[in-house]
């Protein structure tokens, strides 16, 4: 069996705003989420600027999985998935998932006490995943995948090949990220984070600003996504992974390895580079990175480089981690339902190396048939999602 795969529902909680369509609109007005870090007391580092989300943890629920939950509810607007829970699925990009309950207990295990009985359990890689599972009563394959900051998109490419397969009549895949002490003060340490707002693919970029927030898909078969009467809003065309196997932090310089992803991710949508009108960009503002990723598209997409448009969400909610990779989907998505470009914020001076339309400042309106988003994460670890416009064919 080989089966159509179309997006019906998407959910986003982020720094900008509390959902979907209200995020996408403050992104277009060329607003970000970026503000002074309250979310952590981390007074001796030098970047103070973080992408926070207005919410906390509750008692029995991590931020994580609020956010996740709260992003779940969004993509599936009412819908109850029928049929066998054995072929619902669930797979979740991850990064430092449970990491700020762990921190927490140890800090107070630290200072003499106890700390929480629950907060153990709660502090595993899979929380956010069996949360999901939960309230979709899935009984189907549950993956967890941490792949650094790609580790989003590999999910999403995942449940993808799954109902390709046959194998589900429903998946849920994205991320869920929340700030925590140990991310923050590795990032500071390699000298990635930059003090002020972000400036991805500009001359003067010097690092990123840490983000949080989810962002969740409901993937279907697109026969029976029609036969329900289900709203389309993209279909999923293919995806391309690789490994640089270059440094345990620096992309390959010349972009080799992201352009096999690229490359893949067309090959298996069947699509020739001239009929992709966008790019969703991984776009760090490290310095290493977007230049780096310009190649790679340049490679990937050869001439047909100079007609495509490039834009970095980071620019607006900063760099999410494991979600960033579904954060970059769910832009290209809104991109290719309205056919609009988000804007790079702050991209006053372009680097003569980022040589690419990379939408600075404003939005752009322009047709728009197919998109990829990119997701290149420390180890060299590439992703590349394909997604093309639905118009009802």
């Amino acid at each position: 069996m080989n089966r159509r795969v179309v997006v019906t529902g998407f959910g986003m909680v982020s720094s900008l705003a509390p959902g979907r369509e209200t995020t996408w609109a403050a992104m277009l007005e060329g607003r970000d989420g970026l503000g002074p870090l309250t979310r952590l007391n981390l007074p001796l580092e030098p970047a103070q600027i973080a992408g926070q989300v207005p919410l906390a943890a509750l008692r029995h629920q991590t931020l994580c999985e609020r956010m996740a939950l709260l992003a779940l509810e969004e993509a599936l607007d009412g819908f109850t998935p029928p049929g066998d829970p054995g072929r619902i699925g669930v797979f979740q990009g991850a990064g430092t998932s449970g990491l700020p309950v762990a921190e927490a207990y140890l800090e107070e295990r630290l200072a003499g006490g106890r700390g929480r009985a629950l907060e153990p359990a709660y502090q595993t890689p899979c929380n956010v995943a069996d949360a999901l599972a939960r309230r979709l009563g899935a009984c189907g394959p549950r993956a967890t995948l941490m792949n650094a900051c790609s580790s989003s998109l590999l999910a999403l490419g995942q449940a993808w090949e799954r109902i390709v397969a046959g194998e589900l009549d429903v998946a849920v895949a994205g991320g869920a990220e929340s700030l925590c002490r140990t991310t923050y003060g590795g990032f500071s340490c390699l000298k990635a984070v930059d003090p002020r707002k972000c400036r991805p693919f500009s001359r003067d970029r010097a690092g990123l600003n840490l983000g949080e927030g989810a962002v969740q898909l409901l993937l279907e078969p697109l026969d029976r996504a029609q036969a329900r009467g289900a709203t389309i809003f993209a279909e999923v065309l293919g995806y391309g992974a690789s490994m640089d196997a270059h440094h345990p932090t620096a992309p390959h310089p010349e972009g080799e390895g992201a352009a096999r992803a690229l490359a893949m991710a067309l090959r298996q949508g069947r699509l020739d580079a001239d009929q992709v009108d966008l790019v969703s960009a991984h776009g760090t503002a490290t310095p290493a990175n977007d230049g780096a990723e310009c190649l790679a598209i340049r490679r990937a997409l050869g001439p047909a480089a100079d007609a495509v448009s490039v834009t970095s969400t980071k620019s607006q909610f900063g760099h999410t981690l494991g979600a960033a990779g579904a954060f970059g989907a769910a832009a290209a998505i809104l991109a290719l339902r309205d056919q609009v470009v988000s804007p790079t914020l702050r991209l006053d001076d372009p680097d003569p190396l980022c040589d690419l339309d990379c939408t600075p400042l404003v939005a752009k309106q322009r047709r728009l048939r197919a998109a990829l988003v990119n997701a290149f994460a420390f180890g060299g670890n590439n992703v590349s999602l394909l997604l093309g416009r639905w118009s009802g064919a």
